[in-house]
């Protein structure tokens, strides 16, 4: 009885109370925050979501039912209290429906009408990569990476192809709300989620900045309890991935020697038997050695939270003193004021970075230079690659009556990296702070700063006389100061140079939105409009140089500077301005049909103030969730099936622009004057290049895609198309003939086209309580097309080789920048056979034959043909692993194909002097019948589709096994070591060092030809993990 009226008085109680704001968190098992709760009162008729914290305001009755839903998680039910704090448990449930970041807010994956990939914490940790984007290789559909193996290179991003010729093609990157140019400042332990928005409806809402894909970037931040601290420690080992196999010195003197011969030379033969024999690369590279450490503390209460961390990432590369070492430190803050009205956070990060780079060439160097010059002679000077041509013996002395010349005009590889001695040291700042003010339930508004300065020192010296030396063994230090004696106000004679260069940058951008999240019985709305202002490219650069300073490095001063006078530039770049309005619309109905409409206007300072000044870019979708529909509702096996669409147009702001430059007359020019009764003379001039107006380069983008879960959610998915078209693509325009112009300009010329489809497939389960699995994999299919190109720009060439020759060509209805070149077909044997048929100019046995196209009896340009593109049709990774109890096993892998990659190195080597792969040589023609597809020793250097080779490879990227003690000692939660190789295994059939060639990325220069390129690498890593 007693307790009748006990509860009867309780329930009087609740309905006389009032309706208050209840605050709390929402959690899940192991503590961490749940974002995007749906939190329902039913009594007070009230409803809000949790935010990205886990943290929620809801009015409702102290002890009212609260209700707590998440697809992911089983609901919950439980009595309203101040200061709530409700642990949720996870169902058998749906990757869809994790908390996914797009532009200005979040939604539930399952409420998603766009292509958005995502990215957790997990993988970064696992690989740890300088740059968080190598880590993700292969992860997302339709998300191209192109890793660099150089200590503190950054990877080549491309989503959805590649929409531009000379304009930029890097993704737009925001961290924490906050646009960056780069990401090498974050340091990938902090990063908790990264999103990817790969189509226009998605990345709409940045509008002139998304053309290239938008990469949104999620920091960690502290959690309401106790302190947390992680600390990680892992040291690895990295080795050349991909050895080629080069001609030893027999292999190279025969070589040399029948290409003399062929040549009809009957002098300057090289003996067999040779004092050296030289592995350039060996003697080149050495085992490269990186450590990286990582701290983080974070916690915190209801009304402020806390996330500080510290890593230090130190990189020895493979060519000897080729370092990186980057410290970052990083400071999450957030604080809750005005009973949680107000929030106020701040994101701080710095960073100093200390590199000492190393030529790239020197690879090159390696790769060519023959192996019978020694690294050092006898005085322990640099080998060069003289020879005693009477002897036939290499070395730079020679007798009476004997001559010396050279095998080659290649330097020494170890005098090329020893004399590059230069330092960088920058400084990089980032803040952002942001104020949200809570002004209903229904309603807040964000103003947002962020804040970016950098400062680099670059540090140069140059041994100028060490060099002079070193070029010829003849030389002396005498000769040297008697041109010095004889020259002495000349730079070209000074012991040495020293070079300072100071860079300075800043960029800054603020917003200002409202967020409006607003149910009326099943219908779901979310608006967001606001204003964006961004100042970047703010750059101020000065430099100074002076001569002959002290050798010892800790006199390096250019105040110690003897006998010249020092030179000094300096120039301002005028940053750019952008203003932009946006605004996204978002309804459901029940959860089961979707609408999304996202506007921005952008302003540019970079063009003119007319209708090119400014640039709209809208977007629409819609989403169907077919599985809560009455007719799916007895197919069991389906968890979760919704089809969605949209359109969007996006533009590329990161276009070149013409300036109209004026060229002077001289006098003997046509363009001068005479003025005056003292006809004096005065130069005229003329315009040289158009300043023809460019404006945004505009993506109109269509997607249709599908997502899906069945077999209780063992089994997950999607699939993408889409059709990307970029409107006005710039080229470079170079004047030919009888043009007005003298100098290069740029053009709207063509559109581009890329069309193509994903998938991403998911599967994971568990067998019994201890073991648990899951297989992963992604596909994705692009074709690059040039569509509508002004004819008189149709065949305009690029991707120059270091011998001049060119490679590739624009045309209507091929990918940007196709191969383009002669057609190898078998080698000439004969000369009767030459001259039977359509040859080049100058053919000789032993060299290829190219197809003549056309039929006209010879070989020229008109026989050219496009082969393809470097661009890869297709890609696709995979990555498998499994738990069993304490321990954990995976392994990722990536490949490319339907791509082709242009052997420049073994293209280019073709003077007879230089060295070559042991491919070139073995079965190559040695005379009449002895080979019909390889030349032989006196090959031309004509670029021919004999040197263009598949692109086509598959790499294992990463294998890591590890091992967890849980609560070994007191206040130690749980220590993880780890072993990971990566990169350990290449498949391809390309014959060079790389198929992964990471350039400048401009299709219409060496992008895809192996040239200098950076060789990839292969890790082995262990690691400790602690957590406290």
């Amino acid at each position: 009885m007693k307790n009748f009226i006990l509860g009867l008085f309780l329930m009087l109680g609740g309905y006389i109370t009032y309706a208050q704001e209840i605050t709390g968190t929402v959690v899940d098992e192991s503590g961490l925050p749940i974002p995007d709760v749906y939190i329902v009162a039913t009594q007070s008729n009230t409803s809000t979501t949790a935010d990205l914290d886990g943290k929620f305001i809801i009015e409702a009755k102290e002890g009212e039912p609260i209700t707590f839903s998440m697809l992911g998680y089983d609901n919950l039910t439980v009595n309203a209290t101040a200061n709530m704090s409700v642990a949720m448990k996870p169902s058998s449930d749906s990757v869809l429906e994790e908390v996914v970041v797009v532009g200005y807010g979040t939604t539930k994956r399952s409420d998603l009408t766009g292509a958005v990939g995502t990215v957790k914490a997990e993988q970064f940790t696992k690989q740890p990569q300088y740059n968080a984007m190598g880590s993700i290789q292969g992860k997302i559909a339709g998300v191209n990476i192109i890793n660099n193996d150089a200590p503190g290179a950054s990877p080549t991003v491309r989503v959805r192809g590649l929409g531009t010729a000379v304009g930029g093609s890097t993704p737009l990157y925001v961290v924490d709300g906050i646009v960056l140019s780069s990401i090498d400042n974050i340091n990938p332990g902090d990063i908790l989620t990264m999103d990817i928005l790969k189509d226009a409806s998605s990345a709409a809402i940045y509008g002139s900045n998304a053309a290239n894909g938008v990469i949104l970037i999620t920091t960690k931040k502290g959690k309401s309890g106790k302190m947390n601290i992680t600390a990680n420690s892992s040291y690895a080992v990295k080795s050349l991935l991909n050895k080629v196999e080069m001609a030893n010195a027999s292999q190279y003197v025969t070589y040399f020697n029948e290409n003399l011969t062929f040549q009809g030379r009957t002098s300057g033969f090289l003996q067999e038997n040779q004092p050296y024999d030289t592995d350039w690369l060996d003697e080149t590279t050495d085992l490269g050695k990186t450590t990286i450490n990582n701290i983080a503390i974070s916690g915190g209460s209801d009304n402020a939270d806390y996330y500080f961390s510290y890593n230090n990432y130190a990189e020895d590369g493979i060519l000897d003193q080729q370092k990186i070492a980057r410290n970052t430190l990083r400071s999450n803050t957030s604080f809750k004021l005005l009973d949680n009205k107000l929030k106020l956070s701040q994101n701080l990060t710095y960073t100093h970075t200390k590199t000492n780079p190393k030529p790239f060439s020197a690879f090159n160097d390696a790769y060519r230079q023959a192996p019978i010059v020694p690294t050092h002679y006898a005085n322990g000077a640099f080998g060069q690659s003289f020879y005693n041509t009477t002897t036939g013996v290499v070395g730079y002395e020679a007798g009476d009556g004997e001559s010396i010349g050279r095998l080659n005009s290649i330097g020494n590889p170890l005098a090329n990296v020893y004399y590059q001695n230069e330092e960088t040291n920058m400084d990089y700042l980032q803040g952002m702070f942001d104020a949200e003010l809570k002004i209903t339930s229904w309603l807040k508004v964000n103003s947002r700063l962020g804040l970016t300065k950098s400062f680099a020192k670059t540090r140069i010296f140059n041994d100028i006389k060490g060099r002079w030396l070193t070029a010829d063994p003849t030389r002396t230090e005498q000769q040297f100061l008697d041109n010095q004696e004889n020259n002495p106000e000349s730079v070209t004679w000074a012991n040495n140079s020293l070079q300072y260069e100071n860079v300075e940058s800043f960029r800054y951008n603020w917003d200002t939105f409202f967020t409006v999240n607003k149910s009326f019985g099943n219908n779901n709305f979310t608006v967001i409009g606001g204003i964006t202002k961004d100042k970047r490219g703010d750059i101020y650069t000065i430099r100074v140089k002076d001569w002959n300073v002290p050798y010892e490095e800790q006199f390096w001063n250019i105040d110690r500077s003897t006998a010249y006078t020092a030179e000094t530039s300096q120039n301002y770049s005028t940053p750019t301005h952008m203003l932009s309005y946006f605004g996204r619309i978002e309804y459901n109905y029940d959860g089961k049909y979707f609408l999304t409409g996202n506007i921005r206007r952008d302003g540019n300072s970079i063009f003119k103030e007319n209708r090119k000044y400014w640039g709209t870019f809208p977007s629409f979708s819609a989403g169907w969730v077919l599985s809560k529909e009455n007719f799916l509702s007895d197919v069991n096996f389906i968890n979760f099936l919704k089809v969605r669409g949209g359109y969007g147009e996006l533009g590329n702001a990161a276009v070149k622009f013409n300036t109209q430059t004026l060229t002077t007359g001289n006098a003997s020019g046509a363009y001068n004057y005479v003025f005056g009764p003292n006809q004096d003379l005065v130069f005229g001039g003329y315009y040289s290049s158009p300043a023809f107006p460019i404006s945004w380069e505009t993506t109109k983008e269509w997607n249709a895609g599908l997502d899906f879960e069945v077999l209780d959610r063992r089994l997950t998915g999607s699939f993408d198309y889409y059709h990307r078209l970029t409107d006005g693509a710039n080229l470079l325009i170079t004047p030919v003939l009888n043009s007005p112009y003298g100098s290069s300009f740029y053009d709207e010329a063509c559109d581009i086209l890329n069309e193509g489809f994903e998938i991403g497939l998911n599967w994971r389960d568990t067998i019994g309580d201890d073991f648990s699995y899951f297989i992963g994999g992604t596909f994705a299919n692009n074709k690059n097309t040039v569509q509508n190109i002004k004819p008189a720009y149709d065949g305009y060439t690029g991707g120059s080789l270091a011998n001049g020759q060119i490679t590739k060509r624009i045309t209507e209805g091929q990918p940007i920048y196709s191969w383009w070149m002669y057609e190898a077909n078998g080698v000439w044997q004969t000369q009767d056979e030459i001259d039977a048929n359509p040859h080049i100019a100058g053919a000789q046995p032993g060299q290829l034959k190219y197809v003549d196209q056309n039929g006209d009896g010879k070989i020229d340009d008109a026989d050219k043909k496009n082969f393809g593109s470097y661009i890869p049709t297709f890609t696709y990774g995979i990555n498998v692993g499994f738990n069993y109890k304490n321990i954990d096993f995976s392994v990722d892998g990536y490949g490319v194909g339907g791509n082709k990659v242009y052997n420049g190195l073994n293209g280019t080597r073709i003077d007879g002097g230089e060295n070559f792969s042991t491919e070139m040589y073995n079965g190559r023609w040695t005379g009449p019948g002895t080979s019909n597809s390889k030349p032989g020793a006196n090959r031309d250097s004509r670029a021919s589709s004999y040197y263009l080779e598949d692109g086509d490879y598959f790499r294992i990227n990463n294998i890591t096994v590890g091992y967890t003690f849980n609560q070994v000692f007191n206040g130690i939660e749980s220590i993880r070591i780890y072993g990971t190789a990566q990169n350990p295994f290449l498949i391809t059939k390309y014959s060079g060092f790389t198929p992964e060639i990471n350039s400048n990325g401009l299709p219409a220069e060496t992008t895809g030809i192996e040239l200098s390129a950076y060789p990839n690498t292969k890790s082995f890593i262990f690691g400790v993990s602690l957590t406290l």
